[in-house]
């Protein structure tokens, strides 16, 4: 073959390559970050600088990674997988001595002009760790504790690294994931029982080593009148922002909680109470719509993966996204505590958007590959 041979058939691979890929998917993911855009642009008072102009750079840059990784063989993503979780541990371990520390954690590390979460990426590459194992481990049985120790141990190292910035919300969620994965492996019903019981059994011990404004904020939670000026003001806030935007919303900058600036934190975790105030029942619910919609899309992805180091990726990787969703939503109408999880691509916040562009950049490859074996 010549050099204008491999040419041409290479710009065929990637021509095929793009009518694989689910262009609705993209243009959901494209309707996050243009509704991020316009609620950060609200949430700034009608200014670009700099949320909105900080979200456009860090969406243009995860845009770039999406592409990169489709041109990625996926044999060579899994064959490093457990050295991108050891990266990620690595970084997390970096955290605790020369992390930047703010409010009272260290969760994020400075390269200069951008800075990242190791936290966020850490979830991606535990997913990718624990599925390779269980792709190699097939031989042992699934009623045997032995096949689960392993991924266990991948679990509580970046877990226990994590709740120590602290950041309890993050540590849980990667918990909650490494477990999904486990489950989803095929693990007998009984271990998960078990586990269940010592989990259970475990909680009186971890209440006592929470801290006290992570204590606070459960509290909180169950009771958010107790002090609705206090601890209890987010919530208070957002749910009457939440609520004052009846079926259509106020209209778009309108919101007087959001313009006001009653709600903390706006632009990241309480980014869809100015969604709701502004756009509504209506607009509130087209958004939840189209994260089902990916949810679902991943989970269908996952039931027709080629193999089960696949099934075990697109899996883990949906179950995180749809976390990050379902958590910040019912964080911010008062179902669960206020843990700090974004809303995926809407909220601010770079770390999180390339996470879920990562993620979902992987799952487009795996399906890719599906479609052409």
């Amino acid at each position: 073959m010549n050099l204008l041979e491999y040419k041409s058939s290479g710009k065929n691979k990637f021509l095929q390559n793009c009518k694989r890929i689910n262009w609705e998917v993209i243009c959901i993911l494209f309707v996050f970050f243009f509704t991020g855009c316009a609620v950060l642009y609200s949430a700034s008072g009608g200014d670009l600088n700099p949320l909105v102009k900080n979200h456009i750079i860090k969406f243009i840059f995860s845009s770039i990674v999406f592409i990169f990784i489709l041109f990625i063989n996926l044999k060579f993503i899994k064959s490093l997988s457990l050295y991108f979780y050891l990266i990620s541990v690595a970084l997390l371990i970096f955290l605790i001595f020369f992390g930047i520390e703010s409010a009272g954690s260290k969760r994020w590390i400075s390269l200069g002009f951008f800075s990242i979460q190791p936290s966020e990426f850490a979830k991606i590459f535990l997913v990718l760790a624990i599925a390779k194992y269980y792709s190699e481990v097939a031989y042992i049985k699934n009623n045997s504790l032995i096949k689960s120790l392993f991924p266990i141990l991948l679990i509580l190292v970046p877990f226990f690294l994590i709740v120590n910035q602290p950041d309890l919300g993050t540590s849980l969620l990667l918990m909650a994931n490494g477990l999904s994965i486990i489950i989803v492996s095929g693990i007998n019903i009984w271990l998960i029982v078990i586990g269940l019981i010592i989990f259970i059994s475990l909680i009186p011990i971890t209440w006592n080593l929470l801290h006290n404004y992570q204590q606070n904020r459960i509290l909180t939670f169950l009771n958010p009148e107790n002090d609705p000026l206090g601890s209890g003001y987010h919530i208070a806030q957002s749910k009457i922002a939440i609520g004052s935007g009846g079926f259509t919303g106020k209209g778009y900058m309108q919101g007087s909680q959001s313009q006001l600036e009653f709600i903390p934190e706006i632009h990241t975790d309480f980014v869809f109470s100015i969604l709701s105030e502004e756009f509504g029942f209506l607009g509130s619910t087209i958004i939840i719509l189209l994260h089902f919609y990916l949810f679902f899309y991943g989970m269908k992805s996952g039931f027709y993966a080629n193999n089960e180091f696949d099934k075990l990726v697109v899996f883990g990787l949906t179950i995180n996204y749809f976390f990050y969703f379902l958590i910040n939503i019912s964080m911010v109408i008062g179902l669960v505590p206020v843990v700090g999880v974004p809303l995926p691509i809407i909220s601010y916040g770079g770390s999180s958007m390339l996470a879920i562009i990562i993620s979902f950049a992987i799952i487009q490859k795996i399906n890719i590959n599906r479609k052409v074996s």
